[in-house]
């Protein structure tokens, strides 16, 4: 399956696709795209003879290899689609927000082109999220079918889950690019390209977020008890504090705050009627190393009870 029928169903100068008009030399990447469009799906895509063979996945690749997800044949696409991630606008072909879920490498197991001729692919994938051993097999075309139906099936492997594993589809719903939810696009203009970034527009506008005006007053403090669901209980003793992970891009989105890191100490503080406890990420007792200052301005804070994990820094030694 060519390009042409590819760029026949694309109005380039209205989408931010590639038109996949430059030679580009082979390779063996496969890109998973989770794409919003009139229902939603996910695209599987695996490069070979200098294209993206593509199968639309309607309910998403499963890591149970009871699960035989249908994939239905799709055209093929250029291979600089796999990195495309944004929104194509309503009323082009496949309108509607797509992030990248998962990309990396495959390796056939055996010939390629005739297993896809055959109509049984085996091969593995080297992803962030999908590895091991997978199949494509074809199913037989039904009457009146203009496209070929075939079924995704996970290997049974040490990557395989069982039925009451966590489902990959919930567990990693991001983009591996730029750690943003398919909804963490809704709205956005067309245009978004992780190339090119985000498209920057007027303050609140278009990206769904409520912004208070300078009237409005401060909101009162929470009480706790008011929460639905929150149940009062001891104070814990040291919890193991989360640490970062090196990703290739930061996650982007309005659900997000960036800051600058400082040099510091991390730390954890526990704040119980007033009493402040220092404990380190290793967990050792250092509320001594720091004086009074500390203690106190935690101290200070309008808390009876609270768990602070943060780093400590002299701004101006």
């Amino acid at each position: 399956m060519a390009l042409e029928t590819y760029r026949k169903k694309r109005n380039f100068a209205s989408t931010p696709e590639p038109k996949g008009a430059a030679p580009l030399a082979d390779s063996n990447v496969f890109v998973v795209q989770k794409h919003d469009a009139t229902r939603l799906h996910y695209d599987f895509r695996l490069a070979l003879d200098g294209v993206l063979k593509s199968w639309a996945v309607t309910r998403g690749p499963s890591l149970n290899p009871d699960e035989k997800r249908l994939a239905v044949e799709v055209e093929d696409h250029p291979l600089e689609y796999a990195d495309f991630e944004g929104t194509i606008a309503k009323g082009e072909y496949g309108g509607g927000s797509v992030i990248v879920w998962d990309n990396g490498t495959w390796t056939p197991i055996g010939d390629a082109h005739r297993g896809l001729k055959k109509g049984h692919l085996e091969f593995e994938l080297h992803g962030q999220k999908l590895n091991g051993r997978w199949h494509l097999v074809r199913m037989q075309r039904k009457p009146g079918e203009k496209r070929d139906n075939w079924l995704l099936i996970k290997g049974d492997d040490e990557f395989a889950r069982s039925h009451d594993e966590a489902d990959i589809l919930e567990e990693r719903p991001e983009s591996i690019n730029t750690g943003r939810t398919i909804d963490e696009l809704e709205g956005e203009a067309p245009g978004w390209s992780s190339k090119t970034g985000k498209i920057e527009k007027p303050d609140g506008a278009g990206d769904g977020a409520a912004h208070p005006s300078p009237a409005e007053p401060a909101r009162k403090a929470l009480d706790p008890s008011a929460i639905e669901g929150a149940a009062k209980s001891p104070m814990p003793g040291f919890v193991e504090p989360m640490l970062a992970t090196l990703a290739k891009f930061p996650p982007t989105g309005d659900r997000w705050l960036h800051e600058i890191k400082f040099d510091g100490y991390r730390l954890q503080a526990h704040i119980e009627d007033g009493r402040v406890t220092l404990w380190t990420r290793g967990g050792l007792d250092w509320t001594k190393k720091f004086g009074e200052g500390v203690q106190q301005a935690l101290g200070n804070l309008p808390v009876r009870s609270a768990l602070i994990d943060g780093e400590l820094v002299a701004e101006n030694p």
